[in-house]
């Protein structure tokens, strides 16, 4: 893969709490990356510095291609859009300066794309979430774009809106796009990212999709007081799920491979984690053991 940006040594505090501490990381040609942390951990700093929107304090963040373009989704979507998808961007790519015949041969293109012909006419005021979604990140591509930014696209979606915005963004994937997206509901991630980067106390710590290794491995279940930190664990564990629960305290989902099962189990009942579950991969959830 080609690199098409590198994030390095981007550090960022607001008053005075660091919020990013000497991050760096690399993006890839045809990839989608998840920013995986807690809400207050910097993700959406990460992806504003990312997109220019906002300066680091310390750090750099180089574009390998010279004329890369990059198109930026919040995460809040306007509620009150009394246009048509037509109007609405058209609109947008008027602002941007777009040749008239160029825009509207691109808004046919998006709606065809984004499999919303039928509602071209229709007013957004009327939209579900996931179609005001779709809208936004088809404002973002009106211009030539090779990286989308998205802020917590798949939030809030029921999970019809969810799965067809992840096959659009496996398709835009497909197409040459690179796309780097924050989640807080690591579930949602596995069939949709190539790399998971899990941000906690300003670091950033990468791991391997999370779906893709071929190294025999068991999936974990435990429990954790949230004042914990997770950190010494990272080089051995990737985490597919964190949640926190009634008491306060996270239950983690991670895979571990078998090479590495019993240091992490030790580890973790000598810091008094609980254990919930812990089954082989590729065998049906019912063979789990459940000795702890």
């Amino acid at each position: 893969m080609n690199t098409i940006m590198e994030i390095q040594n981007i550090s960022k505090q607001y008053k005075a709490k660091k919020v990013l501490d000497n991050i760096s990381f690399s993006i890839y040609t045809k990839e989608i990356v998840a920013l995986v942390g807690k809400n207050g951990s910097g993700k959406s700093t990460l992806l504003k510095i990312i997109g220019g929107l906002v300066d680091p304090d310390i750090g750099e963040v180089n574009k390998h291609v010279q004329s890369l373009k990059i198109g930026y989704v919040p995460e809040v979507i306007p509620s009150h859009l009394f246009f048509t998808p037509e109007e609405y961007l058209f609109h947008m790519g008027k602002i941007s300066g777009i040749q008239k015949n160029a825009l509207l041969q691109k808004i046919t293109d998006l709606l065809e794309i984004f499999n919303m012909q039928e509602a071209r006419t229709t007013s957004m005021i009327n939209f579900s979430k996931g179609m005001k979604q779709k809208m936004m990140i088809m404002q973002a591509m009106l211009e030539e774009t090779h990286l989308l930014i998205l802020d917590e696209p798949l939030s809030g979606l029921d999970p019809r809106a969810q799965n067809e915005l992840e096959n659009t963004l496996l398709s835009l994937k497909e197409n040459g796009y690179s796309i780097i997206l924050t989640c807080h509901e690591t579930k949602l991630l596995d069939n949709l990212v190539d790399r998971v980067l899990f941000i906690q106390g300003g670091h950033v710590m990468q791991m391997e999709a999370l779906t893709k290794t071929a190294i025999p491995s068991n999936q974990l279940v435990f429990e954790y007081p949230s004042q914990w930190s997770l950190e010494d664990f990272l080089p051995l564990i990737q985490i597919k799920q964190m949640r926190t629960i009634n008491n306060g305290n996270q239950e983690v989902t991670v895979t571990v491979s078998q090479e590495n099962t019993d240091k992490i189990l030790l580890a973790l009942l000598q810091r008094k984690a609980t254990i919930k579950q812990l089954f082989p991969l590729n065998h049906k959830k019912d063979q789990f053991y459940n000795h702890f």
